[in-house]
């Protein structure tokens, strides 16, 4: 049973990230770079708001989020593991996939003016989200 994107994100849920290939690194460790925590700050979609996520909580099927680009991959980090860091989860309800969110303190301005303390924000999320339990789907790697 899925919750409601109305309900509230609780620290016992997780967070889903969409994973692009060129963000997985398999002979490293972790293998997910923190670049893939890294807001968008050009181009014609800059992350204002903050990087985007799916709450699992709301979604029948975590491949949702990725749809049919096998380039992609979801990793998922604990609600509770992203408050720990300070950031903060508001809901951000698109029509496409329900349960989207945005972490408000990894946007494009803020990662431009704090690089160096969201940076390691960001690496603190990558080796959460390199935990073999939390990648949920590999992108193809051709």
């Amino acid at each position: 049973m899925t919750k409601a994107e109305t309900d509230p994100i609780t620290d016992d849920e997780f967070l889903l990230r969409r994973i692009r290939r060129e963000r997985l690194r398999p002979d490293q460790t972790p293998i997910i770079s923190f670049k893939a925590f890294e807001p968008r700050t050009k181009g014609r979609e800059p992350d204002v708001d903050g990087i985007s996520m799916f709450r699992l909580a709301c979604l029948a099927n975590p491949g949702a989020i990725v749809g049919d680009a096998t380039d992609n991959g979801v990793v998922q980090i604990p609600a509770s593991e992203l408050r720990r860091l300070g950031l903060t989860i508001n809901s951000s309800p698109v029509p496409s996939i329900p349960g989207h969110v945005v972490i408000r303190e990894l946007n494009a301005a803020e990662w431009l003016n704090s690089k160096n303390r969201l940076k390691m924000i960001a690496e603190e999320l990558a080796v959460v989200a390199s935990q073999p339990s939390n990648i949920l789907i590999w992108p193809t790697l051709e």
